[in-house]
This record gives C-alpha cells, structure tokens and sequence, in this order.
C-alpha cells in the first residue's frame, strides 16, 4: 500500500469552506501562510546568538557534550566554536585552533575518545593560493573550547571534510573527500567521498575506498574546467549515521557558491550483528528515487547554497536534526566574502529514506527536550524521589554534575513508570583502592523488583542486573573495557524496549539483553563511590519493525489474530482494525505500511478525521469532506509522482501524526495537513486491508521542562 503524492500545491482553507461547525483552520497558518508550530518553545533560521550579531558558520560539525553542544565550523583563520544549551539559543567564543603561517581552516570534526576531542580538519600554507594544497591534521584538547594543540598529519596530498566515528565493529573509521579516485576519470572527474580504518586517532591504515562518487550534472563544480570539454564534479561532506536496519550517509555536492548546492544520501543495509557492520564493507547505494535527482536538501525561494551538514540527536535523545549552512536568497552573492550561517531543521526518516522540511526559514518547533530533563544546576528537581543515600550538586567549567555520597549506596529515580523509555545521562567515578561501581537505573518498582545498568571500573565489566521478586541474575556482561577511562566523562544511552534493553556508550553498540518487561521509575545509581552524573534525559519512545513488532501488541489491540510476516497483518484474507492504545494528543507517531497487492490500501481514524490510502492515492477527510492539503515551501526538491517500494518490491507509504496543543499535524511524503484536535482521549484507530503495518515509533512530545517553565519554577 502506498500513495501516489502530486507535485501540485492544493489551495489553504478558508471561512466559507469550513461548514462542519470546527474551529477555523486559517488559524493554524501564519500571516505568510507558513504553519503555525505545534511547540510552544520555537525557532527561526537561521539560529540566532546571544550577541545579537550574525555570525556565519560555513561547514558546522555539532557534537552534544553533557549540558551543552558545540558547534566547530570553518574560517579564513582558525577554527570557530560555539555553544548552546538548546541548539537553538548560541553563544560564539571565537577561534579554538589557529597556527601560525596556516589558513584556510576547513571542515573540522571532533570526536571524543577517552576524555579527550579529537578535532580532524584541513589547512593549507599561507602563501599558497592553490586549495589543493589543503592538508588534513588531527588536533587534541581536553577542553571542548580548546585551545586545541596539533598532533599529526593523517595525509600528504589533498584530502577535505572529515568526519571520523566508531563502527559498530568497535573499529575507528575516517570518513573524508579526494581526488584521488575520480580525479582524472574521462567520464565524471571530480572530488569523492572516500573511507579509510585509523589504526590510532592519528594514523590511517591507508587502504582507502570509494564511498561515494559523481554520477550526475547536479555535481558539477565547474563546466569545461580544463579547456577539454571535461566538467569538474565536486562530492564532499560526508556525514555517517544509522537507523533501524539501514546506514546512512549524507553529502553535499557541486559548490557551495553555487545557490543549488545541495545535500543527498547514500544507504546501506545494516547486517544482523552489530560485530559484522564494517562500514567500509557496507554494500552503498546513492538515493536518486528511479534514477530521477532527488535531494535530501536544496535551496527554497528564501535560502540558498544549503549544505555540508552533521547530524545530532535533540535534547531528548531521540529526535536526529540535520544541521548546515546556507545563505539569505535574498542578498546578493559576494564572492569571495562569507555569508553562510548555521541552520537547523528536523531529520525524519521516511519509505526507507530520509525527509526533512528545510531549508525553513518560519517559526518552526524547536528540538525537544526529554519526558525528565535535568542539568543538575539546583541538585534534584522536584520530580525525582531519593531511594537511598545522598548527592550534592558540583559545577566546573563544562558545566554541572550530581555527585553521589562516597559512603553510601545512593539510588534516586524520576518520571513515571515505563517499559518503553531512552535513557541518556552523562557518567564518570574515580577508581579507588576498593574500585568503583556505578551506573542507571532501568527500571525501579521496590528494592526487591528493579534493573540497572552497572559500570564496574574495578573489574573492567558492564553488566545488567536484573533483580524479580528479589532473585538477582546478571543478564549480560562486557569485559571488553581494557582501554576504557572511567576518571572521564562517557556518555550512556540505553533504549528500552518492554523486555529488550540496547546500551550505547559514547555512541557505539555496547551489549543488547533481555530484562523483565515490567513498567518502572527510571534513575541514577552509585555504590559507595563518587560517581558523577550530568545532563540526564529520559523521553518515552518506543520503535518496532522487524523481530521487535511481537511487543506491537504491547502498543495496539486488535479485531483479529495478526501475524507477523514481512510486518504486521491480519491472519486471514478479512481486513484488521487495530486501535493504539496511547492517546493521539501529546504523541508523535510514525506508522510504516506495505502494501501484500496493488490493492493493498490503510485506512486510519483520528477523532472526527479519516484518511485512506491506496496504491493510486490519499484522501484526508472530515465527515466525508475531502480537506486539502497545506502549501509547502517552495524549492527545487521535487516528490514524483512514482511508488516507492521496499526490498521485496511492496510499495511503502510512511505517515506521521503529532498532536500538541489544540492541534493535529499529518504528514506524508510531500503532504501536510493541519488541522484543529482538542479530543484529549482520541486514539487513532488502523484498518489494514491487504496491507501490513512494517513499523511503528511514539514518542512523547511532554516534556518536564515546559512543565516547570509554564508553573515558572
């Protein structure tokens, strides 16, 4: 089941054609007919600073580190960094690295191994006026502010737009771009994305591959560059990251002087274990939608010149935004002058592919916070309930930590009882002559019935403990901490999925068990040891597809037997109505279809609203009146109109409902609509007929920041 989207702009609403006794949906639209946001808390590209100046950020890399992210971006003379608590709201602190007789500063990356950032970027002599002599260096600071200090050169030829991560494989990759496979290619010359294993943070193995090379005109630098007819292709930028099953990575592509520059994406299948996801050896493939240009991100009728993004999660742990550069349409282009500046728009993931509404330049809902949030600036908040023991407040330079009584066993939980939660806090203990042992709170219900995640620096191991009606037993353990600093900050996210618990530490998979799937209090936890906690966020949010749609039922009742069988569908040829059990308002919900034929069609129930879905169309209705859909944005990104499919050739639809204050916001590939929705207890209810549910994702849009910012603690 999918749906075929028009390029077709359909007209907004008005007075005269709401006759059905609801609000006036002309309120949910701005002045210049742009949606009104669902959030409270909102922003505008592009993001302001606390100076009130413009300041640009060509090529910005955004890197969370507890309370703060740090935006590091390209200059003439140095490397720029910036900070913000919300990634809306920055503040600029000017240069952290420069070197004298260097410039040219490009496209830093930082990563963080160990307690110390490691910032990988590219710089070419003073005197030279030929950019290809840009070499690329690697620069250490245990400051994320820096200053940082140079320490090698990883290349002695020409080699730009770094971004180095760690494989899921546990190994250390660099991601960057050359000319060295394409560059004197008869067919597409140009610069590509290439890979390449670190042996340390500063050597490579120097076995590079291609990653991404030219394929189109859309990524052409320059026409007819050498005076033979051949056109120079630039491919840079590359940023890697995952999703359920599939990895991605971004890239821009042609100049970034050029007002169509642009950012596109290749993905790869992800294997089953995560020990097996070389990325180097991932089978990639470049997203052109049927052969047909289609990009992730181009220019509007009021932004240009967008691209050279990084991505990273919100506040909550859960949402990914894309961050980039980009230029008002509106001023006039002055080369040889910067004019970008740092955008941010959100990241969703679609029909097995990428989607984003940028380049916006409205209001638009800022990135959200977690169900708890808490910096620890005050102690405690409210919210929390102190098990056991004591822990005071503690700030430095990066910002403020709970740190717990040494002499005690200190167990503090917050929130509300849950099965499905992300849980993100940074951690760090010293290791004493009796070793150190810390770690969260997964789930709380007594002293006799819990989970926790226990970080062991005496004996180099994680281990889950998983403790029912008083009988404790150890559900997995890592031993593989040889190299691992306790002393440093790390960030610890877990995911828990009813009875599944995934642990990432410091972004990489770290170990995945099973737990009990009874609901409990989420928190912190320290055994006689001064374990330091900050940024802590706990956002309710579940995500099944694959194996993980058995805990569907968990999330959805049922008219009939389902099966799971490429997805979720009834067990027979009738059709199956399902009803969420979570209440439409204060949700975000991504609900993923495949059509079992060509017939195959969904249709779903929201309140007073109905929407179907067929192989040849969607209609969003209200008692039987059709509704149009909202203008979008003007700009080059084009929806065919051809069916997406998945690997077994089913075609997809992929729909996103969000319901926040008075409001509903539906939106399919190239469609949105939004309308008025104050029925508080609605739940949506899901008829498959020769259809199937392929994935399924809610995650609450509640945050316990706006709860204390609207009662004005």
């Amino acid at each position: 089941m999918t749906a075929t989207i028009s390029n077709g702009v359909s007209a907004s609403y008005s007075p005269a054609e709401d006759e059905l006794g609801a609000a006036d949906p002309t309120a949910l639209l701005t002045e210049s007919g742009d949606l009104k946001p669902l959030a409270e808390r909102t922003y505008t590209n592009p993001v302001p600073y606390a100076d009130g100046k413009s300041h640009t950020a060509p090529d910005p890399f955004v890197l969370k580190y507890r309370d703060l992210y740090y935006c590091y971006a390209t200059d003439e003379h140095g490397i720029l960094v910036s900070t913000s608590p919300d990634m809306v709201h920055w503040t600029s602190h000017g240069f952290c690295y420069t070197e004298a007789g260097r410039r040219n500063f490009w496209a830093p990356s930082v990563i963080l191994i160990n307690g110390v950032f490691h910032m990988y970027f590219s710089n070419m002599p003073a005197e030279e006026t030929d950019t290809h002599t840009e070499i690329m260096r690697v620069a250490v600071s245990e400051d994320p502010l820096g200053p940082f200090e140079k320490k090698a050169e990883l290349f002695n030829t020409f080699a730009i737009d770094s971004q180095v991560v760690y494989g899921d494989d546990g190994q250390l990759y660099l991601l960057y771009a050359d000319n060295q496979v394409t560059g004197l290619s008869d067919d597409r010359p140009g610069t590509s994305v290439m890979i390449d294993r670190l042996v340390t943070p500063y050597s490579r193995e120097n076995k590079p591959r291609p990653l991404i090379v030219p394929t189109m005109d859309e990524e052409i630098f320059a026409r007819n560059r050498f005076g033979d007819g051949r056109d120079w292709h630039t491919v840079e930028g590359a940023t890697y990251f995952a999703y359920r099953d599939r990895a991605f990575i971004t890239y821009s592509a042609n100049a970034y002087e050029h007002e169509d520059y642009f950012v596109g994406y290749s993905y790869a299948q992800l294997p089953n274990k995560q020990a097996d996801a070389h990325i180097d050896q991932l089978d990639w493939t470049k997203q052109l939608n049927e052969n047909r240009f289609d990009p992730l991100l181009i220019r509007s009728l009021k932004v240009e010149g967008t691209g050279h993004n990084s991505i990273v999660k919100a506040p909550n742990a859960v949402d990914d935004w894309i961050v980039y550069h980009g230029r008002n349409a509106d001023d006039e282009l002055y080369v040889g002058t910067e004019q970008r500046v740092m955008r941010i728009d959100p990241l969703y993931y679609a029909e097995g592919g990428l989607d984003t509404p940028g380049p916006t330049a409205a209001a638009q809902s800022a990135p959200l916070y977690g169900t708890v949030h808490d910096d620890f600036a005050d102690g405690l908040n409210a919210g929390w309930s102190v098990i056991s023991g004591a822990a005071h407040t503690e700030s430095d330079v990066d910002g403020h930590a709970l740190v717990a009584d040494e002499s005690s066993v200190f167990i503090a939980v917050s929130g509300k009882s849950s099965a499905t939660q992300v849980i993100d806090v940074w951690a760090k203990a010293p290791v004493t002559p009796l070793g150190a042992r810390f770690g969260i709170v997964v789930r709380y219900q007594d002293a006799n019935n819990l989970t926790k995640l226990e970080v062991d620096a005496g004996r180099q191991v994680i281990s889950v403990v998983d403790v029912i009606g008083g009988v404790a037993s150890e559900r997995v353990t890592n031993a593989d901490l040889h190299d691992f600093d306790s002393h440093a900050w790390h960030e610890y996210r877990l995911e828990r999925r009813y009875c599944r618990l995934e642990i990432r530490i410091d972004g990489r998979f770290a170990a995945s068990c099973t737990i009990s799937d009874k609901p409990g209090r989420a928190g912190l936890f320290s055994l006689r040891t001064g374990a330091a906690f900050s940024a802590y966020a706990a956002t309710e949010h579940v995500n099944l597809w694959g194996a993980g749609l058995r805990d569907l039922g968990r999330e959805l009742h049922a008219d009939r037997r389902l099966v799971i069988d490429g997805g979720v569908r009834s067990s027979g040829v009738c059709p199956v109505t399902l009803e969420l059990a979570y209440p439409l308002v204060s949700n975000r919900f991504v609900l993923d279809f495949a059509g079992q034929t060509s017939r195959g069609q969904a249709l779903l129930s929201l309140g007073e609203y109905r929407l179907s879905g067929t192989a040849s169309s969607v209609e969003f209705m209200r008692n039987g009146k059709s509704l149009p859909s909202t203008p979008e944005p003007a700009r080059l990104r084009v929806f065919e109109d051809n069916v997406r499919r998945d690997r077994s050739g089913r075609a997809v639809l992929t729909i996103r409902i969000e319901a926040l204050n008075g409001t509903m916001r539906l939106h399919l590939r190239g469609k949105t609509w939004q309308v008025p929705f104050a029925d508080n207890a609605a739940r949506a209810r899901i008829t498959l007929d020769r259809a199937s549910l392929t994935g399924y994702e809610r995650t609450s849009l509640e945050s316990s920041i706006e709860e204390r910012s609207a009662s004005g603690n």
